[in-house]
């Protein structure tokens, strides 16, 4: 059984659309695939029920089995929308979800929010959770003007935190770049070794078999 964690060198970097493209792609391959988030904010009233919205993202596409361990209302982070709530975020919940829920599938895809230094929850950051579930993770950036310092210092965080990286994916790359993203990747390999997974160009409402042909190439292997 294998688990994957979904990072960002920021928020709205394009995690979660990474992460319902991998779970596409793994199931066009006849993997058994679930998608988990440990920590949801955004929710929403839908059908007089209480929405996970990247879970709804996800069920846009497929009925890939998905599951939260939290889930908040408001378009905040989920550390603010716990202590506004007064919610208890425990750690152990979370990792019994995710014990039980990733046993059940060959890949299971895990999706954080923001970076990996992004507060989780009290006195806690996104990389204690990606530690205490003990899973390697892959680094999603898109090649803007700027990226490259974010995606650097969060390949050294994960290295100070002992963070196993599986590589990178550069999301969002333009049809007509510019000189910045033309040597994105050129300057990302001068000053990393990380392996690049995949580079997924600029989408406006794909559907389902134009994400399959984008993540046809990415490497999971």
């Amino acid at each position: 059984m294998k688990k994957i964690f979904i990072t960002g060198t920021d928020t709205d970097i394009g995690k979660t659309f990474v992460s319902v493209g991998l779970c596409l792609k793994l199931e066009a391959l006849n993997y058994k695939v679930g998608y988990f988030k440990p920590l949801q904010s955004g929710a929403y009233k839908k059908n007089g029920a209480i929405a996970a919205p990247d879970l709804e993202e996800l069920k846009k596409y497929s009925n890939i089995p998905s599951k939260y361990s939290y889930l908040f209302e408001g378009e905040i982070s989920p550390h603010l929308a716990a202590l506004i709530n007064n919610i208890e975020v425990d750690i152990n919940k979370i990792k019994d979800d995710f014990t039980i829920f990733s046993s059940k599938f060959d890949f299971t895809i895990v999706e954080g929010a923001g970076g990996i230094y992004c507060p989780a929850y009290k006195h806690a950051k996104f990389s204690d959770i990606i530690k205490a579930l003990d899973i390697e993770t892959i680094v999603v950036t898109t090649p803007k003007l700027g990226r490259l310092n974010h995606l650097l210092m969060t390949l050294e965080c994960a290295k100070i935190n002992n963070i196993k990286v599986k590589g990178v994916i550069i999301n969002s790359m333009a049809q007509k770049t510019t000189l910045s993203e033309q040597n994105f990747i050129k300057e990302l390999r001068e000053f990393s070794d990380v392996d690049i997974l995949g580079v997924i160009p600029r989408l406006n409402n794909p559907d389902k078999k134009e994400i399959l042909e984008t993540f046809k190439n990415v490497n999971l292997e």
